[in-house]
């Protein structure tokens, strides 16, 4: 339990981060491919919503910002009071082995964990965890699948014929969490219906979702106090009110440029454009020959052309262009939501940082619209093999999900007291000593839909809160959540990195904007032209 002495600073927790030209929440390694697809079998098929569990939100610990649905997270100011979410072990004494990813450096091993010794010992089995970095954990996933050597528990990797692959090698949890059987594993059951809705396979549920919620959104941010001292205080109304407050931030003399990179989903927000798929009267289309694509990468390329982006940007990983908007070399970043409280944790040492999201206004005017990604980063599975204990696995699971405020959640993102944390004013503080230890990859097997949290900052948990409140209220929504294509499975990836190459040839000024139509011609000829027929198929089959 906290002491009264001290509490803050958010868990070294991944932070999900946006390309220059897509948002991608893990996407790499998301379970059924980047055009998030998953659903019922066969060539195309979609989820029979009967079958979903039952939704049970987890109601012990009070936000101090009640969540709205499908517009803002719940919003905590301080780490609740901890309160317990279970009252025995969910293990069955037997050994557990899962295999995870992680995107952070490798954790020490058992014997040199004390975090992974106690977590077994709360369990009530012993975990055995194969932890492969994220870039490799594709290769490492499909090593498995091809030995037959997957573990009882698994973070399902890119998986073509996922509907036959998830029949051969998953253990159906239908009868264990179909509608009200889930409340038998109440920190599943806190997981929000849609989640659920990419697990669902063959017309049976096969997976766990590894939830976020709506916090994976793309965001434009804003060096607030940069702005503040050059008089600027109002965001953008128009693309024309962007690009002059971009010319405004430049001044490559003084090694500075406004953007870490073109904002391209910012951009198409703008415009109201879906990236890629829509639901146009009901029926299911692709946009990809819709006009305001040209129009958003001429859009881009006025940015460019006007010498805003840091002209190192399309080679610089996301970590070297947060250091841009750290070091005021660049004041406007394009990153997920999810980093508006991780970009205050890594620049905490830093005299007046401060940062906001800029409100996404139409082209010429008016609200444009918030992109809101598929709310999983894939999912995971129980091995066929150890279905004779699925019940003790999906409790295991349930603890991984367990609620931001109770005592499992503190354990799991932050440690033991006085060894991995310590308490400052209401907030938990991480040793960076060994913060190392706490970061297993357990969050690929189940965990927490996320809430809007930043220790010590309690207007920043405000912000966010009050720019979800007005941003979700316009939303473009994936529409292959719960749809499956089989086309897409296997040609997406390939087809998708095809265009988002050309778009940045084009940005960069080596193609055209017309050179989008050929490309997209490409995609169409090389797979689109099935994978939309089977969504479309898919999607008359749901109703």
């Amino acid at each position: 339990m906290k002491s009264t002495s001290s509490r803050s600073v958010l868990s070294r927790r991944h932070l999900l981060g946006l390309g220059l030209t897509t948002a991608v929440a893990s996407g790499a390694l998301a379970a059924c491919t980047s055009s998030g697809t998953s659903g019922t079998g066969g060539p195309a098929s979609a989820v029979d919503t009967d079958i979903l569990p039952t939704y049970r939100s987890f109601d012990e610990v009070v936000p101090d910002l009640a969540p709205q649905p499908g517009l803002t997270s719940s919003g905590f100011f301080r780490y609740p009071d901890p309160v317990a979410f279970s009252d025995s072990a969910p293990g069955d004494g037997r050994p557990i082995n899962a295999m995870v990813q992680t995107f952070l450096a490798i954790p020490p091993a058992l014997p040199q964990n004390a975090y992974w010794q106690e977590m077994n010992r709360r369990l009530g089995s012993d975990l055995s965890l194969s932890i492969t970095p994220a870039g490799e954990y594709a290769a490492k996933f499909a090593t498995a699948v091809a030995g037959g050597t997957l573990p009882d528990m698994f973070h399902v990797g890119p998986t073509p014929s996922l509907p036959a692959f998830m029949e051969a090698r998953a253990t159906d949890l239908t009868d264990h969490l179909s509608g009200d059987a889930i409340l038998n594993y109440p920190g599943l059951a806190n997981l929000e219906t849609d989640c659920w809705k990419q697990c669902v396979i063959n017309g049976r549920i096969m997976g766990i979702p590894i939830a976020r919620g709506i916090i994976g959104v793309p965001v434009l941010y804003a060096r607030s106090d940069v702005l503040r001292e050059r008089g600027i205080d109002e965001d953008p109304a128009s693309f024309a009110d962007l690009l002059e407050l971009c010319r405004e931030l430049t001044a490559p003399q003084a090694n500075t440029w406004a953007l870490t990179g073109v904002p391209m989903a910012y951009l198409r927000g703008m415009l109201d454009l879906p990236e890629r798929w829509a639901l146009e009267d009901g029926s299911f289309v692709s946009t990809l020959t819709d006009e305001r694509h040209l129009q958003a990468l001429e859009a881009g390329r006025a940015l460019e052309a006007a010498g805003t982006v840091n002209p190192d940007s399309a080679v610089a990983p996301l970590s070297q262009k947060k250091q841009w908007l750290a070091a005021q070399t660049c004041a406007l970043h394009a990153d997920s939501f999810v980093s508006w409280f991780g970009l205050y944790q890594q620049n905490a040492g830093l005299d007046g940082f401060e940062i906001h999201a800029l409100s996404v206004p139409g082209y010429d005017g008016g609200q444009g619209s918030q992109v809101q990604p598929i709310p999983n980063v894939g999912i995971s599975a129980i091995n066929i093999d150890a279905a004779d204990r699925v019940e003790s696995l999906l409790a295991v699971a349930s603890w991984f999900a367990a609620p931001f405020g109770t005592e499992e959640y503190l354990f799991q993102k932050y440690g033991i007291e006085g060894t991995h944390f310590t308490w400052d004013d209401g907030d938990p503080v991480v040793d960076p000593d060994t913060a190392n230890q706490v970061e297993l990859g357990t969050r690929y097997i189940a965990d927490a839909t996320r809430v809007l949290y930043a220790p010590g900052r309690s207007e920043v948990v405000e912000q966010a809160y009050d720019y979800q409140s007005r941003s979700n209220t316009k939303v473009i929504k994936d529409p292959t959540l719960g749809l499956y294509s089989e086309t897409a499975s296997r040609h997406y990836d390939s087809l998708n990195g095809a265009l988002l190459s050309l778009e940045l040839d084009i940005l960069a000024g080596r193609e055209p904007v017309t050179a989008w139509t050929a490309g997209v011609e490409e995609f169409m000829a090389g797979g689109g032209t099935e994978i939309i027929d089977e969504y479309r198929r898919a999607h008359a089959e749901a109703g």
